[in-house]
């Protein structure tokens, strides 16, 4: 009786398993041939996307050639005669400790991890930029057991010590780059871009075990910080080293000298907020500040400003008063200054334009919330880009650091500009400024720029009567980074 009990339950367990896996069978060839259509339908929408992403890509490629066309055309004779150069004895050199003597000694990563070393050395017969030779050239070497390249570079510019230039190399495996360094003494940093749309962020140094040192940094794997919000809340692992010291000049014109001119209230009450988050939050050495300013105080301003910051330093000019403009020109107006022009009591753009080249700095960053005059330095209006046209601009935070930096950002461009925010002491502009360094702040990630531009823009949505400006002025030597505003836990 035993035995066929066990037995009853050894088929009444094998038909439980038999029936449960028919029925999961029966269920699944019954889903299929229910989603006939809607798996044909999600065909059709992958082939879509696949083809959408394709021609995304022939695009992004297509745009990649230009772009490096143009960069290529920039190149002198003496760098292309030698990038283009080809030695069959040339030898691969597997370690950045073996490489040979040489003036400046350079390492780079991309965003793949692909690493590349390197050293160039002075052409003396080239012509003398102060005390640099224009021309340097050399070998790279690229870690893949193999690929040479020949590189080479030009100094396009020196102020106070500082260089700015090109860098170009070509490679035994097809790899073409262009790129722009700024050095100052003997560290520099740079990017550079290749003919298949790579970027190299690399840095170089006149010490070969400086070199050797990065070349390790780079093997470890360390991330470069990408201007985007991280995935996890550990926000305080981003950590910035400027090379430089931070400075502010403030200057808020609320209280004219009853000159016909009417009293604006977000002015003053916008820099001294601004002051207050800045010494909070953020490192800056010094904060100038000019409330109610006459254009002798202004100008002093300037003066004081430019005896103090050197070519490493990060320097922010901000300016909220009244703005005018007359025949071509563009003015900002001190409080004493006459309702009507031609006292030369106002101060023209042009004048400020010869205090701001005084000024020694890496960055500087010009805002500027004032009726009529924030287009009036010249240059292509950045937040007039469209969003797939904005993906050069959104690099890499230490990029932003390193290279050098010209910008002006502003309230308006060439119309009035609003005094208040509803219900508000501050103007939209500032209100938006003051937001963005408390949140970045909160949520410890450095704040660029141009996130704060594109954040300005979004301010005035709505607003036809206002659109800010965003740009790089076309003579102060802009040369691809960003101002960066960093918390204090974020600074190395």
């Amino acid at each position: 009786m035993i035995k066929v009990f066990k037995a009853l339950i050894i088929i009444i367990f094998f038909s439980t398993i038999t029936i449960h896996a028919n029925s999961e069978t029966s269920w699944i060839t019954k889903k299929s041939d229910k989603s006939k259509e809607e798996i044909k339908i999600e065909k059709k929408i992958k082939k879509a996307e696949v083809k959408k992403k394709s021609e995304w890509i022939k695009k992004k490629i297509k745009e990649n050639k230009k772009e490096f066309k143009e960069e290529d055309k920039k190149i002198t004779k003496e760098v292309k005669s030698w990038i283009t150069k080809k030695d069959k004895k040339d030898k691969y050199i597997d370690n950045a400790d073996n490489l040979p003597t040489a003036n400046i000694y350079f390492a780079a990563k991309n965003d793949n991890g692909k690493i590349f070393y390197g050293y160039v050395n002075a052409d003396l017969t080239s012509k003398k930029i102060g005390n640099y030779y224009e021309t340097s050239k050399g070998k790279g070497y690229i870690n893949d057991g193999k690929t040479i390249c020949q590189i080479a570079s030009t100094v396009i510019d020196l102020y106070e010590g500082e260089i700015t230039g090109r860098v170009a190399g070509n490679c035994t495996d097809g790899t073409k780059f262009r790129g722009n360094f700024t050095q100052n003494m003997n560290l520099g940093y740079g990017v550079a871009k290749t003919n298949t749309g790579e970027k190299f962020d690399f840095d170089f140094t006149s010490k070969k075990s400086e070199n050797v040192k990065l070349v390790k940094k780079f093997n470890t794997k360390e991330n470069i910080i990408e201007r985007k919000l991280p995935t996890n809340n550990n926000n305080k692992n981003i950590k910035l080293e400027p090379n430089g010291k931070y400075y502010a000049l403030l200057i808020g014109n609320s209280n004219y000298d009853n000159n016909g001119w009417d009293d604006l209230i977000s002015p003053l009450n916008d820099i001294n907020e601004i002051k207050s988050v800045l010494d909070k939050s953020y490192k800056f050495e010094k904060i100038m500040m000019v409330r109610d300013g006459t254009k002798k105080e202004i100008f002093q301003a300037f003066k004081d400003l430019s005896k103090i910051t050197t070519t490493n330093d990060y320097v922010l000019i901000y300016y909220s008063g009244h703005g005018q403009v007359k025949a071509t020109q563009a003015y900002w107006v001190p409080v004493e200054g006459s309702l009507e022009w031609g006292n030369g009591d106002w101060i023209n753009i042009n004048e400020l334009n010869i205090f701001l080249t005084e000024i020694k700095a890496h960055h500087l960053a010009v805002m500027v919330d004032s009726c009529y005059v924030g287009g009036k330095f010249k240059g292509s209006n950045i937040l007039d880009l469209k969003e797939d046209e904005q993906a050069f601009i959104t690099d890499h935070l230490r990029d932003d650091l390193n290279l050098r930096a010209r910008i002006v950002l502003s309230s308006g461009s060439e119309g009035r500009v609003s005094d208040t925010a509803p219900n508000s002491k501050n103007s939209i502009f500032a209100s938006t400024f003051l937001n963005n360094l408390r949140i970045a702040e909160k949520v410890s990630i450095p704040l660029t720029m141009t996130t704060l531009g594109f954040n300005v823009k979004r301010s005035f949505t709505g607003n036809p009567n206002q659109k800010p400006y965003y740009y790089h002025p076309d003579t102060w030597t802009h040369l691809g980074g960003d101002f960066i505003f960093i918390p204090k836990q974020n600074l190395q």
